[in-house]
């Protein structure tokens, strides 16, 4: 009788990872995006050796990922949505990213 309480007690427990940076993501976004790293963090292996070889898909696919964090939509490779969202630096680097691209423009 002990024993199969015992065997009862002894079920696995699966425990999900913890879900992955939201700060963490949108900086390896904002920084490295175009080489995919932000994918590996996440655990998207596949994705992020293919965006790695196309440069982003030529920056279109790392920019439409930045769109997807800054509106908190980008999920981990386990459909979990990532922690810590902050809407103050989802804002900020927004800004700091349309006036990169206005200096660049501007730069011609």
């Amino acid at each position: 009788m002990e024993e199969n309480s015992n065997i009862e007690n002894s079920e696995q427990v699966i425990q999900a990872r913890p879900p992955k940076s939201f700060t963490v993501t949108l900086l390896l976004n904002f920084f490295l995006g175009v080489l995919g790293i932000h994918r590996f963090y996440t655990g998207y292996t596949l994705i992020g050796i293919i965006q790695l070889l196309t440069l982003g898909g030529c920056g279109i696919w790392s920019l439409i990922d930045y769109v997807m964090l800054v509106s908190n939509k980008f999920k981990d490779s386990e459909e979990q949505p990532l922690a810590d969202y902050n809407k103050n630096l989802a804002i900020a680097s927004l800004v700091v990213f349309i006036i990169s691209i206005w200096i660049v423009i501007l730069a011609d």
